[in-house]
């Protein structure tokens, strides 16, 4: 898939790759993101493992690619019911604090009713790739609607910090 954007009269094309994660992928994965500037890992918030299988695909980037990669991680999923969540946006931000180095947000989003988080996401990815070819230094936004930790068993509320 291609997605094409104009951030600052540049004309970014995104070329993105789903490997979906699977070890079956993995011998194939290093073709697709051969000389690729970001990378965007997803996990399903209703599944610790999936959160954990990251791991995997973060030392494989961490090896085979510069240091000044840009890694983001997405929680997808967020459309079930709170009860079936079992990563949480605290230990994701935690994860991406100290395994990636990096304060960049948690993205959570739905894939199946995308409400424009993914479109935000991929936006300041590509601001962040412009400003990193130019030399100017773009810190991530905090996404506009974000799920925040659990304030008890049965409610998340909606704020825009993480």
């Amino acid at each position: 898939m291609t997605k094409k954007l104009t951030v600052d009269d540049c004309h970014v094309r995104l070329q993105i790759w789903d490997t979906a994660g699977q070890e079956r992928f993995r011998a194939m994965a290093p073709m697709y993101y051969r000389g690729a500037q970001a990378a965007i890992l997803v996990y399903d918030i209703t599944s610790e493992e999936s959160f954990t299988d990251m791991n995997t695909w973060v030392e494989e980037l961490k090896k085979t690619m510069a240091d000044d990669m840009v890694i983001c991680i997405v929680g997808n999923k967020v459309d079930l019911a709170a009860n079936q969540r079992e990563v949480t946006v605290t230990k994701a931000a935690e994860y991406a604090r100290q395994v990636l180095g990096t304060e960049c947000p948690v993205y959570e989003v739905s894939a199946k009713e995308d409400d424009g988080e993914i479109e935000e996401l991929f936006l300041q990815l590509a601001q962040i790739l412009v400003g990193k070819k130019y030399g100017h230094e773009i810190a991530w936004k905090q996404p506009t609607s974000q799920l925040l930790e659990e304030q008890d068993a049965t409610t998340i509320s909606k704020s825009t910090c993480c």
